[in-house]
């Protein structure tokens, strides 16, 4: 299937590359940088001084505004001079005009704490980002146009990047080195050679990002997408012309061919290596990845000892807080890969922020190579508590949880992004974005339920309010049996069929020759029967599970009094009271199943009892002197109490910690 798929795809690198030459006639010489960094002889210069690039990846998005100057601190204890960063578009336009650039997503002031603490800035505003985030930071109300084709020169994308890049260019135009700012490098897109070959889409981003102001150094990022058949992304889509070709890998033996290619592009061109890949991510349900020492250490030395710049990738992961992780789509067992809610990457600092040894090895190796003598003292770690185990006092059902939302009647099963959720007026500000979704029809008849296409993405289907069926991962043309749970001949013959959806997170990374980003609607789509029949008068409630929601949710007198474990859909909620400054903790899912957590109105992610993620990061920042609120979304058994505790879990699958 692997080998198949892989044909496939670079069938179509043929194809398009020789439509591509015709219609994107880009210049023929080397890229020459018009910014304050410049390059020659393969190094860079800043205002016409050597420097060698050394820099990491912090993503403010990922990590509360409280914790964002420590990290920098770290950085520069570290021996780097630069930080560089993504922007989720997804986050920043959350509705089609609506902009937020406030607390956690205030860019502005997230780049001028950078430039305090000393560090320069590259800045890869996308509009796709990847980066294991939902839909890789695209944001989902561009589906509800059926025509969308993403990342392409697609009149109706083209058009959403030009509004949003308008917007968010005037946060950061005037950041730019050459005013003063520390902004020294602009990535045109993200690994776009592993996607397409379309060079004239990368032009059209490129010109887009000077209309609005950006003068800076232009760069691409690219490595290989298949190394067995030696495809790569800078040959994929050549952009050298336009911008400086950089590269992205973990094993030496790959970075070392790339660079190789860089080489012989220009005489001029210095190494980057926009992605080291310090770690790797994980997915439910599978081990936990990591780098060894030994190989982390080998790989940074070649990529120094070749006078190369180089950027970690990640320096701090931090968390996917909310429902903001990611997915992958895998096509060799055709299912659904989903990314667990911690961003620890196994990279130089902790999901925490902690010092690993990691960071030591690095700093050793770059003070080897610079020889810097003024590298400030390594900052102390954040401190941890054990705030003990919070009993469970109150419960509420999901037909309450019901009449906290919308609910919308239609002649069908549509997806959330589809339901004019968020339109105010007559004026579409987008459908359901994150969260679950529910189904209901009223039934007298009928056994077998048929998905005629794969569920997207987990399905819970109950009857008269009982579980009779999960569907993850399956193939199309699922069948349920939903006799199970009927009435008796003595009662009334009318049942209530639910069927509970999960968006467990859009892909955000797709390979060349396919189209699944273009394929992430969430929930159903007319795609479910009823005995050959398809579902009419059908019952639709969004829970978006948004601050709006919770807002509801909290404030509601329909909580009852918990009274023992169940095995249904609900809201838990237990207090925990804290005498003195709230210091960071991690919450321990130990014993409950699958659901997400909010403590004090923030959602702190995604939880499963699968693995290997058995904790959840839970910030000091989040928590407050007092009373504190936890609240809890569990989607089948529930336990009695949950733990704060000191240390994390992020690398127990199931069968380790003994869940059932």
């Amino acid at each position: 299937m692997e080998t198949k798929f892989y044909v496939i795809a670079f069938a179509a690198v043929t194809v398009i590359l020789i439509a591509s030459s015709v219609s994107a006639q880009i210049s023929d010489s080397p890229y020459v940088s018009n910014g304050s960094l410049t390059f020659q002889n393969r190094t860079f210069y800043l205002d016409g001084n050597p420097l060698r690039i050394l820099s990491g990846s912090l993503h403010y998005f990922r990590v509360v505004p409280e914790y964002w100057w420590d990290r920098m601190r770290k950085m520069k204890a570290c021996g780097l001079n630069t930080l560089t960063l993504y922007v989720p578009w997804n986050l920043h336009e959350p509705y089609p005009g609506k902009y937020n650039f406030k607390g956690i997503l205030d860019l502005k002031r997230f780049i001028n704490m950078a430039h305090r603490a000393g560090l320069y800035v590259i800045f890869r505003p996308g509009p796709y980002i990847c980066s294991e985030w939902d839909y890789g930071g695209l944001p989902p109300w561009l589906l509800r146009d059926p025509d969308m084709k993403v990342r392409t020169n697609y009149h109706g994308y083209q058009s959403r990047v030009q509004s949003y890049f308008s917007r968010l260019m005037s946060e950061v135009s005037d950041l730019q080195h050459h005013k003063g700012g520390p902004i020294i490098a602009v990535q045109v897109e993200n690994e776009f050679g592993s996607y397409s070959n379309d060079t004239g889409h990368l032009l059209f981003l490129k010109k887009t990002l000077i209309d609005n102001g950006i003068r800076e150094l232009f760069f691409t990022s690219d490595g290989y997408f298949n190394y067995t058949e030696g495809l790569n992304g800078l040959d994929n889509a050549p952009f050298y012309t336009e911008a400086l070709p950089t590269v992205n890998f973990q094993d030496i033996e790959q970075g070392e061919q790339l660079f190789r290619k860089v080489e012989a592009l220009s005489d001029d061109f210095p190494l980057m290596v926009t992605e080291y890949w310090s770690g790797w991510f994980d997915h439910w349900g599978t081990e936990h990845h990591s780098q060894s020492l030994q190989d982390f250490g080998s790989t940074l030395t070649a990529i120094l000892n070749r006078s190369a710049s180089v950027n970690f990738y990640m320096f701090h992961g931090g968390t996917n807080f909310g429902f903001m992780s990611g997915a992958n789509w895998d096509f060799k067992e055709i299912t659904l890969k989903t990314d667990v809610t911690s961003y620890d990457y196994d990279a130089l600092l902790t999901e925490a922020g902690d010092i690993t040894e990691k960071y030591r090895i690095a700093r050793q190796l770059i003070y080897e190579a610079t020889k810097e003598r003024n590298r400030p003292e390594i900052p102390y770690d954040t401190p941890k508590e054990d705030w003990g185990a919070v009993s469970i006092k109150q419960y509420m059902p999901l037909e309450t949880i019901l009449t906290l939302t919308k609910k919308f009647s239609e002649n069908g099963t549509i997806p959330m992004e589809m339901l004019d959720l968020h339109s105010v007026d007559g004026v579409d500000f987008g459908g359901q974005r994150y969260g679950y979704i529910l189904y209901r029809v009223n039934i007298t008849e009928g056994h077998n339920l048929t998905f005629t296409e794969f569920p997207r993405d987990r399905i819970e289907v109950f009857v008269d309010g009982n579980s009779v069926a999960i569907l993850e991962g399956m193939v199309d043309n699922v069948n349920v049996n939903i006799s199970r749970g009927r009435h008796t001949d003595t009662q009334p013959k009318g049942r209530v069929l639910d069927i509970l959806v999960e968006n467990r997170g859009r892909v955000n990374y797709g390979l060349m020759g396919t189209t699944i980003l273009d394929e992430q609607l969430k929930g159903l789509n007319n795609n479910c029967f009823l005995d050959g029949e398809p579902l009419t008068d059908v019952e639709i409630y969004p829970l978006e599970f948004d601050d709006d929601f919770y807002k509801r949710l909290s404030g509601n007198h329909e909580w009852e009094v918990y009274s023992g474990q169940t095995d249904l859909p609900g809201f838990y909620r237990g207090r925990l009271f804290i005498g003195y400054t709230p210091l960071d903790s991690y919450l321990s899912m130990k014993d409950w199943t699958k659901g997400f957590v909010y403590v004090n109105g923030h959602n702190v992610g995604r939880y499963w009892n699968k693995g290997p993620q058995q904790t959840l990061f839970v910030p000091g920042p989040y928590l407050r002197q007092g009373f504190n609120e936890i609240i809890i979304f569990e989607q089948h058994k529930s336990n009695n109490s949950v733990k704060f505790q000191e240390t994390y879990v992020l690398d127990a699958l199931q069968d380790d910690v003994g869940h059932a």
